[in-house]
């Protein structure tokens, strides 16, 4: 099969892996941000939005997964795509 990709990953699922990592990473420097000795009303509005960045950040990871799964489809479409056009 003459194969364009020369890997087991599309180049598109490596660019959704790839995001879903530095996601992954954004979320916990996100995480590691929360003041852990800081306290009062700044304190408390700075936790509030890093919070709402936080469950903003898991919505965009949940569709980077599901983008990942469709990826993955259409990857076995066209890789069966191409080996019924190999021919015997």
């Amino acid at each position: 099969m003459n194969d364009p990709w020369p890997s087991e990953v599309s180049p598109a699922r490596a660019q959704v892996l790839a995001a879903i990592s530095t996601m992954g990473l954004v979320e916990a420097e996100l995480r590691a941000a929360f003041p852990a000795q800081w306290r009062g009303a700044g304190a408390e509005a700075y936790a509030t939005a890093l919070t709402a960045l936080v469950h903003h950040a898991q919505e965009v990871l949940a569709g980077l997964r599901a983008a990942d799964a469709v990826v993955v489809l259409a990857d076995r479409q066209r890789a069966a795509a191409l080996a019924g056009s190999a021919g015997p």
